[in-house]
């Protein structure tokens, strides 16, 4: 959710420029543009896009290479995967083998099992998709410039992104956008060197032992934001099982293994509350795991929960790992992204953004979300008014939130918060309500072994606006 704010001071836009920013808005959202640019094997979409290009005087001043060839591995190794149900997926390659093919997603390692992939296809360096991409946009068209700046900082073509922005900076030396971001690609430019050359100091800051030994004094540091995955542990097995234990509805209940062991247990804790008769005990035994768990339920025998072994998830619990954290919701996408709650700069909110998809992952989440407070202590789920929980209203708006999202600094790396609810009435925000209106109450005490407040890395914004 948190990226810094880049808006822009109103301006009319021409035209020809707004199809400009179109033409590279749309390349960007299908996130698939590579493929676009295949024209050897896509002539009809090759003539698409000339369609809407024009012609420049002096093409030599908007070609990145005039100066020499960009390098052909700056950016991510982008890819196309096609999944064996005919999905087309498009994200950074990371591995590949004969068992799976993981690939970054919006900065989420994701990985498939290489017998549902039927194809895997390398888009070609982004250079080469860059230099395409720019031929179609006029020099003026500061908006699609912007727009394609964007485009290259989300490959990581850090080199190529600074030197579209210092063009444009000729054109407008005091766009307010294009200066916060060639402000801060500039710092991730430094850090991605830094991170080429480790291990050797006198690379990374070459001046740093000529200023110590000429006693120059040292300049105070700027916060570096660090943009990768935080490093949160996981619930334990156990622990994820007592949580579905306490979620269990009895009208609906999941499947479940109680042993005789454990009922044995029971009998000898409670011995006023069974026949002293053994073949009527052994009857007890032979009862239905739904009724033995109401037995334990009615007689609160809590110290016998963990022993009831969990073997689906309970309702309100799907609910959420579906409709909310991953699957068809919100949580992994919007706020659990390494630029935000995912990452070691998210101050002490922070939440797990590996496998998505797996319990582990999932409740561990929903047990930091329920556990943390706002700097004035309000919880992030309010149980009874679950419309006014800080978690949702963080989600909306700003400027029509009753609780709107804290301010992000503004040299933080990204493109500035966006919303993930348009109004109470998005059916997302909808579904988010009916689940914690779903989960069990009163709610139960799990006092875990976990660290819920990681050491701070940054400031944390102040949380304790209205």
């Amino acid at each position: 959710m948190p990226r810094p704010s880049t808006q822009n001071p109103t301006r009319r836009i021409s035209p020809s420029a707004l199809t400009g920013v179109c033409t590279i808005a749309a390349l960007i959202v299908c996130g698939s543009v590579g493929s676009i640019l295949l024209s050897q094997q896509a002539p009809n979409q090759s003539a698409s896009l000339s369609t809407i290009s024009w012609i420049v005087a002096e093409p030599e001043t908007t070609d990145p290479g005039a100066s020499g060839e960009p390098d052909k591995n700056e950016g991510i190794r982008e890819c196309v995967i096609t999944l064996q149900s005919g999905r087309t997926i498009t994200g950074e390659l990371i591995r590949e083998d004969s068992r799976e093919v993981v690939i970054g997603i919006n900065g989420i390692e994701t990985t498939f099992l290489r017998k549902n992939v039927s194809n895997v296809v390398i888009l070609p360096p982004v250079p080469e998709r860059y230099k395409q991409l720019r031929a179609s946009v006029d020099d003026g068209d500061i908006d699609a410039r912007l727009a394609l700046v964007e485009w290259l900082r989300a490959r990581r073509a850090y080199s190529l992104a600074i030197t579209e922005l210092e063009s444009i900076l000729l054109l407008e030396p005091k766009n307010p956008r294009a200066r916060l971001l060639h402000t801060w690609l500039k710092e991730y430019d430094k850090l991605a060197e830094q991170r080429e050359d480790d291990g050797d100091e006198e690379s990374q800051n070459p001046d740093q032992d000529n200023e110590e030994l000429q006693g120059t004094p040292e300049k105070p540091e700027e916060p570096q934001y660090q943009i990768r995955r935080n490093a949160r542990p996981l619930l334990t097995p156990e622990q994820i099982n007592l949580m579905k234990v306490y979620e269990i509805d009895l009208r609906d209940p999941p499947k479940m293994r109680i042993s005789d062991d454990t009922m044995l247990k029971l009998m000898r804790e409670f011995p006023d509350r069974f026949s002293p008769n053994e073949n009527e005990r052994a009857r007890v035994l032979d009862l239905p795991n739904v009724e033995k768990l109401k037995l334990i339920f009615s007689l609160r025998a809590r110290d016998l929960y963990n022993e009831i072994e969990v073997l689906e998830n309970p309702q309100s619990l799907d609910r959420f790992k579906d409709a909310v954290h991953a699957g068809r919701g919100w949580l992994m996408n919007a706020c659990a992204t390494t630029r935000c709650h995912g990452g070691v700069d998210a101050g002490s909110f922070r939440l797990v953004n590996e496998k998505p998809n797996t319990d582990e992952t999932a409740f561990t989440n929903l047990y930091i979300i329920e556990n943390t407070k706002l700097a004035n202590g309000m919880p992030l789920i309010d149980f009874e008014n679950p419309d006014r929980s800080p978690l949702l209203q963080m989600g909306m708006i700003q400027s029509t939130a009753l609780i709107p999202h804290p301010e992000i600094p503004r040299d933080y790396p990204g493109t500035g918060y966006r919303p993930v609810f348009r109004s109470t009435r998005d059916r997302k925000y909808q579904q988010a309500v009916d689940w914690i209106r779903s989960m069990y109450q009163p709610r139960p005490e799990l006092e875990f072994d976990y660290p819920l407040n990681p050491a701070k890395t940054q400031p944390e914004p102040d949380q304790n606006q209205p």
